[in-house]
């Protein structure tokens, strides 16, 4: 049974503009409320893993400027173990400009600064994995996540890989399409929105595109494709597992598929429940977060079940 996931990935501070709708090129809108809060995705799913109850470290770079402490904070704050992450003196941590609209579509700028991409492969060592069951990147930066991953595979520790942004932005941050592919070679569970899915097979319907990613690389649990309001898919070797989404209000949906992985690695592999509870246990976890401003969910696993037995 897995008790403690680590995660490397994005560490970021999130600037959220509140507003009616999304202004076209050249309008304007009003901004109604003004937050800075502690995201990025990588961070985002070890939250919720620890406010499920999991065990959750973060490896990341940050700067100690007021964002990166204010982020170092919040991971303590939340129950995530922060002896891995490093504080580079006189850095700028990653920060997000993320305008949110009335009926929770979201736009979202990054300032990458000049921490969290410097994590190098050679600062990766065999002790990091020391008492850790589970291994999860979102590739920011990637070349420290493949050595995590090769290690991880040396000492039979399971990889979960999740490629957040479109491969086009990936390549803007230095992931090249060949670190991307390796990655999901050294993986046991790859997950994507449908857009990923595109981008890694030219195949518009998601569920033909997975079905054709899934057959060249054969990951050990699969693939899963998060797809907003049409629902999750998964497919392994097993056949196919859809999780409808939850009928709700949208205020933000931003994080929502942090907190969806958050709940599916937390259901699965730490709980140890069947793949469609799983399945329906992360979109439950999801949409919850959909109902709350910013990136990061508010609730527990009680919460999570009991919204789940009133939506039955």
């Amino acid at each position: 049974m897995i008790k403690t996931v680590l995660g490397l990935g994005t560490a970021t501070m999130d600037v959220v503009l509140q507003c009616d709708s999304l202004p076209k090129a050249d309008e304007f809108e009003i901004i109604r409320n003004e937050q800075v809060l502690p995201g990025g995705s990588c961070a985002n799913m070890l939250v919720t893993l620890a406010k499920l109850g999991a065990n959750a470290r973060q490896i990341a770079k940050i700067g100690d400027d007021s964002f990166g402490r204010t982020f170092r904070e919040d991971l303590i704050q939340n129950g995530v173990n922060v002896s891995l992450l490093m504080t580079v003196p006189g850095g700028q941590t990653m920060h997000t400009y993320i305008i949110a609209a009335g009926n929770g579509e979201h736009t979202i700028f990054s300032n990458m600064g000049d921490c969290i991409m410097n994590l190098k492969a050679e600062e990766i060592n065999p002790a990091m994995l020391e008492g850790v069951d589970l291994f999860y990147t979102d590739m920011f930066p990637s070349k420290p996540a493949i050595a995590m991953a090769r290690l991880c595979k040396e000492k039979n520790i399971p990889v979960v890989f999740c490629l957040q942004c479109p491969v086009s932005i990936m390549n803007k941050i230095g992931v090249t399409i060949d670190e991307i592919l390796e990655m999901i070679t050294l993986s046991d569970l790859f997950v994507s929105g449908k857009y990923g899915y595109y981008d890694l097979t030219g195949i518009a319907d998601h569920a033909q595109a997975m079905n054709e990613l899934y057959e060249r690389y054969r990951t050990l649990w699969g693939m899963v494709c998060t797809a907003g309001e049409n629902g999750a898919t998964w497919i392994d070797k097993e056949g196919i597992i859809v999780a409808e989404p939850y009928a709700i209000v949208p205020v933000d949906t931003t994080g929502a598929g942090d907190c969806f992985l958050g709940g599916l690695i937390y259901s699965r592999f730490v709980n140890g429940e069947t793949k469609q509870q799983a399945m329906n246990f992360a979109s439950a976890t999801a949409a919850i977060k959909c109902t709350q401003p910013g990136p990061r969910i508010n609730a527990d696993a009680e919460m999570i079940r009991e919204f789940m037995k009133s939506r039955a």
